[in-house]
């Protein structure tokens, strides 16, 4: 089941936006902070850290305190003074003067309908909206995805969705890396070993199995032939200069390269609204040199033109041009950043690169703010950990090689269809389909739950399974809902909005109103684990309340069985935007 994020963001647009629980509850803190002269930054309202005594905090009253050196039992109760007639909470003060407040039931239950009612769950628009473009992916061409590619991949689709959602305009550049030494490698190795696919008269099709034996091939031999090494630089410099048969070779291999990363894309649900590559800024890279060279930004080095970074010398210069005349990273990097500040509506780019890349990115960014291109424009290197095996090291394959995306894929596809087989709770005819479903749930999740900065172990047991924290056990509590629903509206019943919020009910509507802040933190830490985490606690909570309330079972009145549809349809409406966000469907029948 997909909603349409384009037509959420569209919903309630122009109408008056619904505040959550925690939103109004602190709004009415402050009223009374400010009718107690006491400074509002500290009327911060938050959920709270005991929920099985009350529902939020603010302990504002005691930073009062000590800045006029009063006692905080007493300042407390002049803010509680201040917010009597209100009919949303109730408020008490615990030692040494913290003001509770439990969120009064009726409340609760029209706050229930409310969220029901909106697709976007209470989420406002961004006012205004800023242009975003998502920099990752970044594989390079004439070499197959591998895990190093799985984190960069979906948490920037992740991003881009979540961006979009908030109401800003969000585009991805997949940025592959086309045009480095790795070409002059290839090229070096056909010459050698398969001179038939220079001839570009017959222009002999490249496919990704002739470039799984000749890409690691050649790069082997550039680690222990110099002579092939510096036969590769030149190659790569010829290449750079246009030599017909080696820019038809080049063509070719990347066409071969892109169609084999777009099925592995198209399978994770990752998509580009820009397949630029480095090869696109080349010709921009000599003026680009010699431009910031004239203005004094980059200065000639033993032979190399740099821009030095840092006046205490921690920070290395970016070299833009080598001593042989070449061009590296950093030039295409800084050149890119030149075309992409010349959109006078683009506000920020995100770099979702690897964190072994942060300096690299400090530099780049140092260099381009001294070359002016950071006038209207910003970027942020979003950096990522690595993914580990259960050894702790970085996932391999079991011969201790570099584990190939497509063979991730299918481990996590047999692991997922392997359960299926041994609970047979899915039509034969439909479970290679379903198994897919979970499958990608269960390595988007693995991905999205854990903290982008840290280092993770990728689990293919552990992630596969139907409970727990998994993607899977979040697809199950949306189907086990929509099932019950399904079967409800045969026996003529429909959610309504709550009569009572049954045991769990509580917790259940306080995890639906802490969606907007989760998003909101994503959005502006760039970090879409707050969403997959608030996933997981809502669906620890929707099961809570489905194992405490009967729903159709006999002595349940149609009332008190549409009361808690009511309930936990608006659980899964919710759940499955979550999902949706993160890239990930909910399957029919698991």
């Amino acid at each position: 089941m997909r909603i349409g994020l384009d037509a959420l963001k569209q919903f309630n647009a122009g109408e008056k936006i619904m505040t959550t629980l925690q939103n109004q509850i602190e709004k009415i803190c402050i009223t009374a902070f400010t009718a107690s002269d006491f400074d509002t930054k500290f009327a911060v309202v938050r959920e709270s850290d005991r929920p099985d005594l009350t529902d939020f905090q603010c302990n504002g009253a005691l930073a009062v305190a000590k800045s006029q050196k009063r006692n905080p039992m007493e300042v407390a109760q002049e803010v509680v003074t201040h917010m009597s007639g209100n009919e949303l909470f109730d408020v008490d003060i615990a030692k040494p003067g913290f003001l509770n407040f439990r969120v009064r039931e009726d409340a609760l239950m029209a706050h229930l309908a409310k969220v029901a009612g909106d697709p976007r769950s209470l989420v406002p628009l961004a006012e205004p909206g800023q242009k975003f473009l998502v920099d990752y992916g970044g594989p390079n061409v004439a070499k197959e995805m591998h895990v190093g590619h799985l984190r960069s991949s979906i948490i920037g689709q992740a991003l881009k969705t979540i961006l979009r959602f908030a109401g800003h305009e969000a585009d991805g550049d997949v940025h592959l890396g086309d045009w480095g030494l790795q070409m002059g490698q290839v090229i070096c190795y056909v010459e050698d070993h398969a001179p038939e696919y220079l001839d570009s008269e017959t222009a002999l099709p490249i496919s990704m199995t002739d470039l799984q034996v000749w890409y690691p091939a050649a790069s082997g031999l550039s680690k222990t032939d110099e002579a092939f090494r510096d036969r590769a630089r030149a190659a790569t410099q010829a290449l750079q200069a246009g030599q017909n048969d080696y820019y038809n070779l080049w063509t070719r291999i990347r066409d071969a390269s892109v169609e084999s990363l777009k099925r592995d894309y198209d399978w994770l649900g990752v998509d580009f609204e820009f397949w630029f590559g480095e090869s696109r800024y080349q010709a921009a890279l000599e003026p680009l040199v010699k431009s910031l060279t004239e203005s004094g930004v980059a200065e000639l080095d033993d032979g190399a033109v740099i821009i030095r970074t840092s006046d205490d010398g921690k920070l290395p210069p970016l070299i833009m041009q080598n001593s042989n005349g070449g061009f590296g990273y950093g030039a295409t990097d800084v050149a890119t950043l030149q075309e992409r500040a010349e959109d006078p509506n683009l506000n920020t780019v995100l770099y979702v690169v690897d964190a072994r890349q942060s300096m690299h990115f400090k530099q780049v960014f140092s260099a381009a703010e001294q070359a002016g291109l950071f006038a209207n424009l910003s970027a942020e290197h979003c950096a990522f950990g690595t993914v580990n095996g259960t050894d702790g090291k970085p996932f391999k394959t079991r011969a201790g090689g570099t584990m190939r995306l497509a063979d991730l894929i299918t481990m996590m596809s047999d692991a997922v269809r392997s359960r299926l087989d041994e609970a047979n709770s899915v039509d034969a005819n439909a479970r290679e389909f379903v198994a897919a479903q979970i499958a990608k749930a269960a390595i988007k999740f693995g991905e999205l739950s854990h903290d982008r900065e840290k280092d993770y172990v990728f689990n293919v047991d552990q992630f596969a399974q139907f409970e727990g924290k998994t993607g899977p056990y979040i697809q199950y509590t949306c189907v086990r809902i929509g099932t019950l629903l399904a079967n409800a509206q045969k026996d003529g019943l429909k959610p309504s909005s709550p009569k009572e919020l049954g045991e769990g009910g509580r917790a259940l509507t306080l995890a639906l109103d802490a969606f907007p802040a989760a998003l909101a933190r994503t959005v502006t830490s760039r970090k879409p684990n707050f969403v997959a985490n608030h996933a997981y606690r809502l669906a620890e909570c929707t099961n809570g309340f489905y194992q405490k309330n009967r729903v159709l079972s006999a002595g349940v009145s149609p009332q008190e069985a549409s009361s808690r549809l009511g309930v936990l349809n608006a659980a899964r409406q919710q759940l499955v935007l979550c999902l949706e966000l993160m890239g990930i469907d909910v399957p029919e029948q698991m």
